[in-house]
């Protein structure tokens, strides 16, 4: 708890992983407003362990969604990871939920993107005026999502799919992403390659 001891942490705040808090610092870390910039992935790719998200998310608790040192950058595979690793905890379905009856996808989805514009200090996200246009749009002819209606559709995306359902990106206004191909994606994948080669000399 030496943070929030030494710290005037507030909502300014974004705790990386965090995923070793004691109760105590799981209920002070709610209550301050700052964000838990959560990795699920890599704690389960590094058997790091598994972040208190019902607990945290009941007291009010703020969450964002990142990568660390993994080499997967899927959105839709950390917020699956995130949920099923308090089901295996606590060996029962749908945890992150808002209530009765709603979409698990729906509220990850919200609470992730609501602490990550707080994380990113922006006043303003969703499809609203004097937001940033960022979109994803996924791709409509994939038959997991044709049959699918609402917030069917976020949960068969996160718990189904991931990435590969991913058609388009727009950030700020000007896609990068279409028909699923980014638009430098041969320089990109290019100079990883060397990269890579590089370092494992």
């Amino acid at each position: 708890s030496y943070l929030l001891d030494e710290f005037a942490v507030d909502e300014r705040w974004c705790a990386i992983h965090a995923t070793h808090m004691t109760t105590e610092e799981t209920v002070r870390l709610a209550k301050s407003g700052a964000v838990a910039g959560l990795c699920p992935a890599t704690e389960a790719n590094l058997g790091d362990g598994i972040y208190p998200a019902t607990d945290f998310m009941a007291l009010g608790g703020r969450i964002g969604i990142g990568t660390d040192s993994h080499v997967a950058t899927s959105v839709a595979e950390e917020l699956r990871v995130l949920e099923y690793g308090q089901r295996l905890r606590d060996r029962r379905r749908n945890r992150l939920v808002s209530g009765p009856g709603a979409s698990v996808g729906r509220t990850l989805i919200e609470a992730s993107l609501a602490g990550g514009s707080q994380a990113a200090g922006l006043r303003t996200s969703g499809i609203r005026v004097g937001a940033r246009a960022d979109l994803v749009v996924l791709d409509v002819a994939n038959p997991f999502i044709v049959a699918a209606k609402d917030d069917q559709i976020l949960d068969r995306w996160i718990f189904a799919l991931g990435s590969e359902a991913v058609r388009d990106v727009m950030v700020r206004g000007d896609f990068v992403v279409q028909e699923g191909r980014h638009w430098a994606e041969e320089r990109i994948n290019s100079d990883f390659a060397r990269a890579l080669k590089r370092i494992l000399q």
